[in-house]
């Protein structure tokens, strides 16, 4: 086959504030480029930026499949763009749809969604800019606040986990000093474990090992969140990376079983197809609760750096290349190609 492989190529890291911190280092890119190649396909590079509609639509008699990781280039539904490409043209297209993109990324949406079929998800409330702070008025301390519509940890630091009105107020407004313009989500925050659940199917699921993350190496005092400091400062400075995670995390049969019927359900009302992984807060109690979920989630080849569902790929056996060709051959069973 001939795959159109579209991407967003990283070209500085930013200050937090940048959605170049989702897209992929050129490294990355070149290694999936050439694991692609190796499973007999022929590949077309489509950067996902101003120009990829016309590409792809200049080159749509010799493209059978587009494999697609392209986080997109703006707006809170940028990883719709290249499937939305797809659909105009007529061209078959890797993970999921440009809906169920969408709405995953809009997390009050997504939570929404998760919580009417019947998943327990953070108490929250969404402030438009210049919104009305009485709005969080029922919400218990302490609380998170988070950029509605970001990914990678994006303008979730340390200190936005607060535990008074005023402290929330103060950092509301640093936030929207960071560059933060949009909408923010005020989130009830679920002291406990954290863990990320990766899956691969479409109508029906595989889910991975379930992955733990830890937080003992991170400086005393600060806040047991995986935000941004933890996912690029303290996880990037490790020497020995498996601190930083437990896989497969250790849980009680009744609690690994709630997790997995929870993701089921999540992957099913959100209509996911071919990958995605999902993250769970559990509380002291053991209560679980769902936080977000990536439809488009990292790939990284690289066995020096953490990369969540490539790791739990390896756990259940899977090879890189098999992990990218079971990826391409759902697209292909559920396109007839």
């Amino acid at each position: 086959m001939t795959i159109a492989f579209a991407y967003n190529v990283k070209k500085e890291l930013g200050d937090g504030v940048s959605t170049e911190l989702d897209f992929d280092f050129p490294e990355t890119i070149e290694a999936i480029k050439k694991t692609i190649e190796s499973l007999g396909h022929t590949v077309m590079e489509i950067e996902a930026n101003e120009e990829a509609f016309e590409k792809l639509k200049n080159k749509r008699g010799e493209i059978d499949l587009v494999f697609n990781i392209a986080e997109g280039l703006r707006g809170d539904a940028r990883e719709s763009q290249i499937p939305l490409f797809g659909e105009m043209l007529g061209i078959p297209y890797t993970h999921s749809s440009p809906t169920t993109h969408a709405l995953s990324l809009h997390k009050a949406m997504a939570k929404l969604a998760v919580a009417g079929a019947g998943v327990q998800v953070p108490a929250g409330v969404v402030l438009e800019p210049g919104g009305d702070e009485a709005k969080t008025g029922g919400l218990r301390f302490p609380v998170i606040i988070k950029p509605n519509a970001e990914g990678s940890s994006v303008g979730v630091f340390d200190a936005n986990v607060v535990k008074t009105r005023e402290e929330m107020s103060s950092r509301i407004k640093e936030t929207r000093g960071q560059g933060f313009a949009g909408n923010l989500l005020v989130e009830e925050f679920i002291d406990g474990r954290e863990f990320t659940v990766a899956v691969i199917g479409d109508e029906e699921i595989e889910i991975l090992p379930v992955i733990e993350q830890k937080f003992g190496f991170l400086p005393t005092g600060m806040q047991h969140i995986a935000g941004y400091e933890l996912k690029w400062v303290y996880e990037d400075a490790l020497k020995n990376l498996s601190e930083a995670y437990e896989c497969p995390a250790k849980l009680e049969p009744d609690q690994l079983r709630e997790l997995e019927e929870m993701t089921r359900s999540v992957y099913q009302a959100l209509e996911v197809r071919d990958c995605a992984r999902l993250d769970y807060r559990m509380d002291k109690s053991g209560k679980l609760y769902f936080l977000e979920i990536n439809t488009l989630p990292g790939i990284n080849p690289s066995e020096t750096v953490i990369s969540y569902f490539p790791l739990a790929a390896r756990k259940a056996g899977y090879t890189y290349p098999q992990l990218v060709e079971k990826i391409i051959n759902l697209a292909r069973k559920r396109y007839g190609i």
